[in-house]
Parts: C-alpha cells; sequence; structure tokens
C-alpha cells in the first residue's frame, strides 16, 4: 500500500480519487484478480506487487490473507484503511515497511520505540488515505511520540524474526529464531503469534483478556504481552520436563483455535501437542478450563 500511496502523490492524485479509478475498496481486502489493476497503473511485474499486499484467500470467506508469500489469519494480518508506522523509518527510508501491516509487529526495533497509529498534531488515527505517505490528513508531518527509549531483547529478536521472515531474508531470519523460544522454532508466523498470543494475553491467571485482544488496544500494551508470552514460552521445555504450573496463564481458547484452525500444519501440531501435554497433567476431575459445549459460540475471549 505504500507504493501503491507513493505512486498516487507522484501523479497528483488523492488516495480515495485513485482507489475510485482503479475500482478497488481497501476497506473490503483486495483479491488476487485486483494485482492486475495494481500492476498496471504502477507499470510493475504482477507477481512483485502480489508480494507486498495483503490479499484475500477467496477460497477461505475471508478469514486468510496471504501478505509476501505468507498465510495468515486476518487477525493477524488485517485489512483496514487503518496504519501504523515509525516516522523516523518514513524519514530516513521513504517507504513503510511491510511488517507494519500485521498486528504481529508494535514497534520499531531501529529506533526503540512503539509504532505510531495516531497523528501527535490532530490526534487523529492514521489512515492510507492521506495527502502522502508522511503527511497526516491534517497536512502536519508525522512525528513520534516517545524517543530514546527501549525495546526487551526478547521483543527485539522477535521484531527481526516477523521482519526478516516476511522479507524472505532466510539467514536473519534463521540468526534471529535462535534468541526465540524453542517452541517456536519452524512454526510460520501467524502461528508463532498466536502461540505468544496464548501464553501472553493473560497478566496474572483469571484476568479479562478484553483490554488486551482488541482492535483498538494501544500498541505499547502488544509489545508488552508479546514479551510476556516470549518469555512464558522460553520457561516451557519438553514433555518430561514440563509442569503444570506452565499452563496457569495460558488463555486455552486462543491456544485450542490454533490446534483447531492453523495456517500450516506444523502451527497446529505444535499448539495440539501443548494442549495434550496440559490435559495428561491436570489432575482427574479438574474443570476443563477454555472448552465450551459441542456446536456453542464463544461469547468472550
Amino acid at each position: 500500500m505504500s507504493w501503491l500511496l507513493r505512486a498516487f502523490q507522484a501523479n497528483g492524485i488523492q488516495y480515495e480519487e485513485g482507489m475510485r479509478w482503479l475500482g478497488l475498496d481497501r476497506r473490503t481486502g483486495l483479491s488476487d484478480s485486483d494485482v492486475v489493476k495494481v500492476a498496471w497503473a504502477l507499470h510493475a511485474d504482477a507477481d512483485e506487487v502480489r508480494g507486498r499486499m495483503t490479499l484475500l484467500e477467496s477460497r477461505t470467506g475471508g478469514r486468510w490473507v496471504h501478505l509476501a508469500g505468507h498465510r495468515l489469519c486476518r487477525w493477524v494480518a488485517p485489512t483496514t484503511m487503518m496504519a501504523k508506522l515509525c516516522p523516523l523509518c518514513l524519514r530516513e527510508a521513504g517507504f513503510a515497511r511491510i511488517d507494519w501491516l500485521t498486528r504481529a509487529v508494535p514497534a520499531c526495533r531501529r529506533h526503540s520505540c512503539s509504532l505510531v497509529q495516531a497523528c501527535a498534531s490532530c490526534g487523529r488515527k492514521i489512515h492510507w488515505a492521506r495527502p502522502g505517505l508522511r503527511i497526516c490528513r491534517c497536512g502536519r508531518f508525522f512525528k513520534p511520540f516517545e524517543v530514546g527509549g527501549s525495546l526487551e531483547p526478547e521483543l527485539v529478536a522477535w521484531l527481526e524474526w516477523v521482519e526478516a521472515v516476511l522479507l524472505g531474508d532466510a539467514g536473519v531470519a534463521r540468526s534471529a529464531s535462535l534468541r526465540l523460544p524453542p517452541l517456536l522454532q519452524d512454526m510460520t508466523v501467524d502461528g508463532a503469534y498466536r502461540m505468544v498470543e496464548a501464553f501472553g494475553l493473560l497478566e496474572r491467571p483469571g484476568a479479562p483478556v478484553r483490554a488486551v485482544r482488541h482492535s483498538s488496544v494501544s500498541l505499547s500494551a502488544v509489545g508488552a504481552m508479546l514479551t510476556r508470552g516470549l518469555r512464558r514460552l522460553s520457561e516451557v521445555g519438553r514433555a518430561e520436563g514440563m509442569a503444570l504450573q506452565a499452563f496457569e496463564d495460558v488463555h486455552f481458547p486462543v491456544l485450542t483455535e490454533l490446534a483447531e484452525e492453523p495456517a500450516a500444519d506444523v502451527d497446529g501440531r505444535r499448539a495440539a501437542w501443548l494442549l495434550d501435554c496440559y490435559r495428561a497433567m491436570r489432575p482427574s476431575g479438574m474443570r476443563r478450563v477454555g472448552s465450551r459445549p459441542r456446536r456453542q459460540m464463544p461469547l468472550f475471549l
């Protein structure tokens, strides 16, 4: 979307006007057939454009998308008009990074700060429909809310790994993965995020998750959730050395959903293995946390 926005700006066309001219609607998500229109407008190769955009997977009714050749659920890679960015990266590089399109990246590892979701000048949420890549709809340049902070080492390794995977840099991804919990090895970005989310959502046993697993949650809260989940996953070892206490802070609905609806088989097997370990260690007669009667819809996360 950064590429398309810059192309519109270079030709003096507003984002909304350009999207209407191409017959596209970002709010409903773009399909693979829309890539041809975008590639034609950009005078670019369709495969290159396809690798830079979040595209709906039509056969699954819009639940899944593809980004840079990776399959992700729309919770992990939303197809909304909202955007997040690092103003310092935009000023230095002149383009939006592909990993910003995912919920898995709440911060910038280069500048050790949370990404920005709203304009510091007017306070409005950042949309793709704006005058320029670095300019808000109010006409001001985007500015960071915090400068000179620091990120937890677990979060830095995670951000580096996600970016490398989406960019197809196998060497960097392999190096960064060595600093992640062993349970995340070989998992997809979608599966790894949902696994970390399952272990990091609860600040303490029984705590509500609505304030964290919500589309409007602050990016600093997402970063804190990722750090918690990564630390807890690092303490989970092999089955013979695993203790029931390792599951005290796990949000089982998310872990069960990952086991039942994974982006790839390896993700589902890893989640199912953890659930089997938990059931094997659970005392008989203990209430089944996270389960629900057959065919009953989950009302709350």
